[in-house]
Formats: structure tokens, C-alpha cells, sequence
């Protein structure tokens, strides 16, 4: 169990990796996805693909990695401000009820947080690398990211009581993805409430190794149980909207990593 946070980076970087080749094959819907008041649509759209593949392959290699991440962590919080804020508190908006018209606010909600959890997961890996938290467990993007993260968790957990019906973990965009065990509705609130008290503790700093890495746990494995069977009945569900789930659990096992490897913090 302890080796596992040092394994946070690489489900991190999977979704780096394989977006951005939408980016590339399915260019005019990517590009619909940038707000009409963006001048270059298809510019950024290419222009973000090759920086998010080309940070993915920095953080796997370890070739300027905090840098990589860095960069890569704010292009992300820029995606949720410039994208998800109108997605979520705009939905009169014609260019929202383009690109959402057929999602519910559940679904708005839950991918602006995954996005989010993202980009925090890419301040914290950044912040950890940093010679200054090695030697005092203090940095500026590690607090930026555990914060975030920490925001992120406790909404993925109050959403299970606000949307029972979805499958837990965190959870899946539409309410038609199945969770295969018998009282879904008790796991979806067993689950809320294990999110919102790990929350609590890392952003409390309150035994917040322990919780992230159970954080990381639970994530993958809930993820690993609602969409194997959806990839067995439907193979191209494998770059789907789930892999974001990943960066998530990613980012949980990365900030349990830093904190071991981190000096405690005097009282």
C-alpha cells in the first residue's frame, strides 16, 4: 500500500496523453468546445492539444517536470474559468446550449470538477518538486493545489447527496452508467460522506497522508468497478469522460506521496 503514491503520476498523465489526439482527428468538434468570444478556435484547439501531450510526456519522463506541470496546471484552471464557469452558470447561453444542451447540471458540475481536480493535482505535483517543500513542507503551488483539491473532493461528495441515483465514486456524467452492486444509493452516500471527511482532513492537514491515500484507492477502484463492464459492452467508452477520474486519483496519490517524502511540519 505505501508504494502506491509513487504510482499517482502515471494515472495523471494518462489523460494528458490521450485527449489531446482528439485534438488532432476530431478538430471541429474540439474546436466548437473553445468560446465563440476566442478569436483562433482551431488555432487553440491544436495549440492546446500539443501543449498538454507535450507536458504528459515532460511529467512521465521527468524532463522539466515542474515546470511542465506548472504550466500545465494553470492552462487547465484556465479551461474551468473560461469554459466551465459560463457551462455552469450560463446555461441560457446559445453557445452553452450548443456544446451542454443535453447534459444536466449534474453532469456540468461533475466535469468542472474533474477539470479542477486536474489542474490541482498539477500545482501539487509542481509544489512537490520544489527544494523548499523537501526541506520545510512548505510551497506556494503545493498550497494552491491542496486547497483546490481539497474544494474538489468535498463537491464530488456533496453531490452524492445531491444526485443519489449516480453511480458513487466520483461520479459518472450521465445517470445511465450503471453501478453493478445491489444498493447503490447506500455506497453513493457511504461514499459522499467518506469524500467530504477526507476533505476535511486535508485541508485540516489532520492525518492528510492517510486520506489522500485512501482517496486515491477509493476513486480507482470505484472507477475501476462502474466501467470495466461499460467497456466490455462498449469499447470506444475507453477514451471516455472516466480517464479525467484517473488524474483525479492520480493527483490524491501524488499529495500522499509529497507528504511522506516532506519533513512533518513543527507545531
Amino acid at each position: 500500500m505505501n508504494r502506491l503514491p509513487s504510482r499517482g503520476r502515471y494515472l495523471l498523465v494518462l489523460p494528458m496523453l490521450v485527449y489531446p489526439v482528439f485534438h488532432f482527428i476530431d478538430t471541429p468538434y474540439v474546436a466548437a468546445l473553445v468560446p465563440p468570444w476566442i478569436p483562433g478556435r482551431v488555432y487553440w484547439t491544436w495549440f492546446t492539444g500539443a501543449t498538454i501531450f507535450a507536458a504528459g510526456l515532460a511529467i512521465l519522463f521527468r524532463r522539466q517536470m515542474r515546470l511542465a506541470a506548472a504550466l500545465l496546471g494553470l492552462e487547465i484552471f484556465l479551461f474551468c474559468l473560461l469554459m466551465h464557469v459560463p457551462i455552469v452558470f450560463d446555461p441560457a447561453n446559445a453557445w452553452v446550449r450548443q456544446i451542454a444542451g443535453r447534459e444536466d447540471l449534474a453532469a456540468r458540475l461533475d466535469n468542472a470538477f474533474k477539470d479542477l481536480g486536474m489542474s490541482s493535482a498539477l500545482f501539487i505535483l509542481a509544489g512537490s518538486q520544489s527544494s523548499r517543500w523537501l526541506a520545510t513542507r512548505r510551497d506556494p503551488l503545493v498550497a494552491i493545489g491542496r486547497a483546490i483539491l481539497a474544494f474538489c473532493i468535498a463537491a464530488f461528495g456533496a453531490l452524492h447527496f445531491v444526485y443519489p441515483g449516480f453511480a458513487p465514486g466520483i461520479q459518472p456524467m450521465y445517470r445511465t452508467v450503471a453501478f453493478p452492486l445491489p444498493w447503490g444509493t447506500t455506497w453513493s452516500y457511504i461514499t459522499g460522506s467518506f469524500f467530504i471527511v477526507a476533505a476535511a482532513a486535508i485541508a485540516a492537514d489532520r492525518r492528510a497522508r492517510e486520506a489522500a491515500l485512501w482517496l486515491g484507492v477509493v476513486i480507482l477502484a470505484f472507477d475501476l468497478l462502474v466501467w470495466v463492464p461499460q467497456f466490455v459492452a462498449a469499447p470506444g467508452a475507453l477514451a471516455g469522460n472516466w480517464l479525467k477520474d484517473l488524474g483525479v486519483a492520480g493527483g490524491c496519490w501524488i499529495l500522499a506521496d509529497a507528504l511522506a517524502r516532506a519533513p512533518a511540519r513543527a507545531p
